[in-house]
């Protein structure tokens, strides 16, 4: 259950970064994946272990890859109608 929470809030950064230009947005997805994988670990109390690193870097993944999900379903549904 604690891996939703980084998902969440990669769709969450998905959907914000849809309506900006696409070069900043690229830029910008890996400047918010990143502290946002941090910020989600802290808050799922993983930074206590001696594996934060491991856990800091999937939760960066998580926020990613749920920011990459919210981008193409925004790009698709822009694409039909």
């Amino acid at each position: 259950m604690k891996e939703l929470l980084p998902f969440c809030a990669g769709l969450a950064v998905g959907g914000g970064l849809a309506f900006v230009r696409p070069m900043v947005r690229w830029l910008a997805l890996p400047g918010l994946c990143v502290p946002l994988g941090a910020l989600m670990s802290w808050v799922n109390g993983e930074l206590g272990s001696s594996l934060w690193p491991v856990f800091v870097s999937l939760d960066a993944l998580l926020v990613w890859a749920g920011a990459v999900l919210a981008l193409a379903a925004i790009a698709a549904r822009r694409r039909i109608g």
